[in-house]
């Protein structure tokens, strides 16, 4: 880092030397800010399950779930000591049943833990990652009803900050629910508002939240620069509406300027009882910049702006690049921003070319037409690569519901608020709830249209790198060069359509196996347990969480009998041994030869033998069987490399 900042600064008369070493320098920043942040979040990781044991700590985050609560526990005390085992700094519980806890308060309850488990695949969601830069040392769940003890009171002042503000959103996620489901409100209603107003989105049930999914509303659920702004705007709006009715004031004073620093009081606040997830930081900065920039008579809204508020959030967590919130919050605003660039002098003249009541109302729904167009249009592929899932009726779902998010719920949001010091914010609660409800039915609608989403299989990384590459290219440029970016974008399609999905996958613990067929479905060993694994493999493979039983499809692909099956692609035989006694015919026809138990013996055909000991070092087997003969492996541990989250105890080593 210090190098290309020196050489930089050396060669800054040669631009294209600069031009060189610039990006050097940066991706430079981004390693070493990394490596601090991960070692600074350094914390033991437990080695394997513990099976049922007692313990306590204090309850330090508190996630309300439809089906109980998540508690996140800190200051524990566990029945072991740090030179027997790790001592986990925090850990992530299910508790089934409802209980009072508050951040701050202790509890003892008797639960089961187990390791941050480690991606369903090669190339899944990495869980255990996540659960490192949440310092998570062990997640689990509660077999016994918990004791809830007294809070110890002697936090220091920065922590007790932070527990107020955590006990602030409790009780007003509460207040909300409580208001709203109580007062006729059809249920649930209350705990869309809550993911609203506070960001806890865990009492949204499953079959909702799917709806709000497949309709292309997700967004409405995650406190983005859509709530940030209409705050802003609604605040604004009214603040200085009331100040200019006062002539004294209006004539005298910059009551432009008192509204900019009155609206940015009150997205501080927005931003501080939502808990401040990275598309809310995202979204506060830019309506930040906005009003700071009112405030100080500059230009309000740019790609510079948006960039600093990328590298501010990169500087304080870098590892949110990688995650869905990060990539698709700046990929919509950047295809914002530069699109209403490229177009806003054709929008002016349409603008202006007329008079006519229709012309406003016309206007604003052209706006959410053509704002819905370019943010789908700019996440898309983002939305695949997290999700493999694509809302087909975004458009009409947005259309329809963003007005009522406007002009309906968050009004109503903002007048429980300003009833709140009076006690009579149940009033605007309940208001909210019925506009809720309106966007709750539209969801609903537009979810059940036939062909409403696509299942898409995974998308490779190189082509995520590729495609956003060009799409940056694409936005930054002003001149008709910009177009050169839609080659590479281009680039990162093809790249995903030759792309070609494993044959084969074995999971970690032998339990599960899924095959390719010749339709090129994914079929499945079981369609009993395992279900978040079957979910995860069905959902990489565009089907989404459902896949056929192997045993349906069997022919001339797949033979199966009570020993195992033998499965033929490209040429290979490959043999899915349930008992070691397959072997003995196995390993005279095989290339392959799978087998969920350990072996240690010789299987004179096969060219690879994975047992259950490789399963359990290395996690998921993913297997391409090609048809020049050769056979290709990756498995987790592979994938994942080797990084401070992946490192585990040796197999079979117990406390």
């Amino acid at each position: 880092m210090l190098f290309c900042g020196v050489a930089a600064a050396t060669l800054r008369r040669w631009p294209l030397a600069v031009a060189a070493m610039v990006p050097l320098l940066l991706a430079a920043v981004g390693f070493t800010v990394a490596a601090e942040r991960s070692a600074r979040v350094a914390a033991p990781v437990l080695g394997h399950a513990t099976g049922a044991i007692r313990l306590s700590g204090r309850v330090a985050e508190v996630e309300p779930l439809e089906n109980g609560q998540r508690l996140i526990l800190d200051q524990l005390d566990l029945p072991w000591s740090a030179e027997e085992a790790p001592l986990p700094r925090r850990v992530r519980l299910h508790v089934p049943a409802r209980v009072e806890a508050r951040p701050g308060q202790r509890i003892a309850l008797q639960a089961v833990l187990m390791p941050p488990p480690p991606p369903a695949a090669p190339g899944a969601y990495d869980f255990s990652r996540q659960a490192w830069f949440k310092e998570l040392g062990a997640v689990g769940y509660a077999v016994g009803p918990p004791r809830m003890m007294p809070a110890a009171g002697d936090e220091g002042p920065v922590e007790t900050v932070r527990l107020r503000l955590a006990n602030l959103r409790h009780d007003l996620t509460a207040r909300i629910v409580a208001a709203i489901d109580g007062s006729g409100v059809p249920g649930g209603v209350g705990a869309v508002a809550a993911a609203i107003i506070t960001a806890e989105r865990g009492p949204v049930s499953p079959d909702l939240l799917q709806a709000y999914r497949d309709a292309g509303l997700a967004h409405i659920l995650v406190i983005a620069g859509m709530h940030m702004s209409m705050v802003a705007g609604l605040v604004f709006v009214a603040i200085r509406g009331g100040l200019a009715a006062i002539p004294a004031l209006a004539l005298r004073f910059p009551i432009k300027k008192w509204t900019a620093a009155g609206a940015l009081v009150v997205t501080v606040g927005y931003l501080v009882i939502s808990g401040a997830p990275v598309p809310t930081q995202r979204a506060f900065m830019m309506n930040g910049i906005l009003l700071l920039a009112v405030l100080l008579d500059r230009e309000a809204l740019s790609l510079r702006s948006i960039t600093w508020a990328a590298t501010v959030i990169l500087l304080l967590e870098p590892e949110a690049l990688v995650g869905a919130s990060f990539q698709l919050s700046f990929a919509a605003v950047y295809g914002l921003i530069a699109g209403y660039e490229a177009l806003g002098p054709r929008v002016a003249r349409w603008r202006s070319g007329g008079e006519g009541w229709w012309r406003t109302p016309a206007f604003y729904v052209a706006g959410i037409l053509l704002t819905t167009q370019i943010a789908g249009s700019a996440t898309a592929f983002y939305t695949v690569f997290h999700f493999n899932r694509y809302a087909t009726y975004s458009l009409l779902g947005n259309f329809l519901a963003v007005p009522v998010v406007g002009f309906w719920v968050m009004p109503a949001a903002l007048l429980a608020f300003c009833l709140m010091p009076f006690g009579l914010d149940g009033w605007g609660w309940q208001l909210m709830g019925w506009g809720i409800v309106c966007v709750n039915h539209i969801a609903r609608w537009v979810a059940a249209l036939p062909g409403a989403t696509a299942n898409l299989p995974s998308i490779p990384p190189s082509a995520l790198v590729i495609y956003t590459l060009g799409a940056l290219w694409l936005c930054l440029w002003k001149t008709r060069s910009r177009l050169w970016g839609l080659a590479g974008m281009a680039a990162a399609l093809l790249i995903y359509a030759v792309h070609r999905p494993p044959d084969l996958l074995i999971d970690g613990g032998g339990k599960l196996m899924a095959v390719r067929t010749v339709d090129g479905r994914l079929a499945v060993s079981q369609t009993r347990g395992a279900k978040s694994l079957r979910e995860a493999w069905t959902k990489q493979a565009g089907q989404g969480t459902w896949a056929p039983y192997w045993g349906e499809l069997a022919g001339e692909q797949l033979r199966c009998d009570t020993l195992g099956c033998v499965y033929r692609s490209h040429g290979h035989v490959v043999a899915l041994a349930r008992h070691a006694e397959a072997l003995a015919e196995d390993c005279r026809q095989a290339d392959l030869v799978v087998l969920p138990a350990p072996y240690g013996m010789a299987c004179p055909s096969a060219r690879t033998v994975i047992d259950g000991l490789s399963l359990a070092r290395h996690g998921t087997h993913a297997v391409w069987l090609d048809d020049d003969g050769s056979i290709r492996i990756r498995t987790v541990e592979d994938w994942q490399g080797d990084r401070p989250w992946t490192r585990r105890l040796p197999v079979g080593e117990e406390r």
